[in-house]
């Protein structure tokens, strides 16, 4: 009975051990599940960050991209301006020079004309003057010849004859002289229309200069305004400024790159509260766990 006793007692004692070991063992599967679950869901956070730096990345790499295309557009432009602006510097420098020369050989026309005009003048005043005086002395000389051989015959009637002979004689000087005058006058008038025609002429050269001028002008009108309020100082200082412009996407771009390449090097260490430690590391898909 005794025996029995013993056994039941330990029996108990044995259940109870049991019974402690069990609540012992729950108590710790309870703290180890509460564990797991919060590995888990440091696991999803980290899962989440990584997935939302990926994804940053991804957008980085596609902004990089665009930038390239925008660069690569910009460039492609660039390059045009920068062929178009030589092309219009040449252009520029050209009707500069064919102006210089217009107007220089325009400056030596007019002298030439102006003086040419002036010789002109000169003579025809000269013709002009001669023509006037050699008018006066015919319109002065004929009623003088008239009044000598009309005294002549009357005083002379018996040597009609002779003195007819040399009123003849003197009427055919006198003829000849008209004759001379006369062929003086046609060729002061031939003088005279030939300086008319060269002055004709020279207005004629003329109004082809101031013609070609006016072409040169229209041909400068048909730029743009702005450009043809710009000389070459403004020209180049706008091409220096598009290279500045060129220069600044080109450093924006590397500190673009170099931001991304910051992400990618991106790495944390976690502690779980289980007691685990793991790295986490953006290289781009890759997670590191220890």
């Amino acid at each position: 009975m005794e025996e029995y006793l013993a056994n039941v007692k330990t029996l108990r004692s044995y259940m109870n051990d049991l019974e402690e070991e069990a609540t012992k063992q729950s108590a710790e599967e309870q703290r180890q599940r509460t564990a797991i679950d919060a590995h888990d869901a440091d696991l999803t956070q980290v899962r989440a960050q990584t997935k939302q730096a990926s994804e940053e990345a991804e957008q980085l790499s596609k902004t990089r991209a665009q930038v390239c295309i925008e660069m690569s557009e910009k460039q492609g432009r660039i390059a045009a301006l920068e062929i178009e602006c030589a092309t219009l510097k040449q252009t520029l420098e050209l009707l500069h020079q064919e102006i210089v020369s217009t107007s220089s050989k325009l400056t030596e026309k007019r002298l030439f004309y102006t003086k040419t005009i002036e010789r002109l003048t000169v003579k025809l005043q000269e013709q002009q003057e001669w023509l006037g005086a050699f008018k006066l002395k015919v319109i002065t000389a004929e009623p003088s010849v008239e009044a000598s051989q009309s005294k002549q015959n009357l005083l002379q009637g018996q040597s009609h004859g002779i003195n007819s002979c040399g009123s003849l004689d003197k009427g055919n000087d006198m003829g000849s002289k008209q004759g001379e005058l006369r062929i003086q006058l046609e060729s002061t008038k031939l003088k005279i229309e030939e300086i008319k025609a060269t002055q004709s002429a020279l207005l004629l050269e003329i109004n082809k200069s101031k013609q070609t001028i006016e072409q040169e002008k229209n041909s400068i009108s048909g730029f743009p305004a702005p450009l043809q309020q710009m000389d070459m100082k403004s020209l180049e200082a706008e091409h220096k400024a598009l290279e500045a412009d060129k220069a600044g996407e080109v450093e924006y771009f590397q500190s673009l790159e170099e931001r991304i390449n910051e992400m990618k090097g991106v790495s944390d260490a976690v502690k779980c509260l289980c007691g685990l430690e793991y790295k986490v590391e953006l290289g781009g898909k890759a997670m590191d766990l220890s």
